[in-house]
């Protein structure tokens, strides 16, 4: 029982160091962005929600944790940032305001709960929306012109030094 149980441990062991030969490059999207935050580029209360609860899959400025180089879980990592990006990706925002459809896309998404994953708040926490969260998101994305200013000193916090 012992040896199978040893067989087994090393079965295991050498299957992980195995797959991590088919882990998948992070390489981030490449983008023309500014610099400019999302909520410096859209409604400042709104931009910030984006930033804390979407923007790691829907923009190139994705926060690559330490499990996203280590298969399988990479795999799904990866794969959720690809198909957000391809849904909707933040990154352009800055140069060009949101169109009525990708802001009625994010209420639909996050009144429904289908956004942000379960996965994703789980380990991120703070990326949980409150109802609160949910309403000023279908509030703006409801407007008929929702505001986008864009500040004309930068923001010191974002300032590359």
């Amino acid at each position: 029982m012992r040896r199978l149980a040893k067989l087994t441990s090393i079965s295991f062991g050498v299957a992980f160091l195995g797959i991590q030969l088919f882990s998948i490059p992070i390489t981030p999207k490449a983008s023309a962005t500014s610099g400019v935050g999302m909520s410096q580029a859209i409604n400042p209360q709104v931009g910030a929600i984006l930033e804390r609860s979407c923007q790691d899959c829907h923009s190139s400025h994705t926060t690559w944790p330490w499990y996203s180089r280590v298969a399988p879980v990479s795999w799904m990592v990866s794969k959720h940032v690809r198909e957000g990006r391809e849904m909707l990706d933040f990154s352009g925002w800055t140069d060009q305001p949101p169109s009525t459809d990708e802001r009625m896309l994010i209420c639909d998404a996050v009144s429904d709960g289908q956004m942000p994953l379960p996965e994703y708040t789980m380990i991120h926490h703070k990326a949980k929306l409150s109802k609160q969260d949910v309403a000023l998101l279908c509030g703006w994305a409801a407007a008929t012109n929702a505001p986008r200013t864009l500040p004309l000193v930068s923001n010191s916090r974002n300032q590359k030094e």
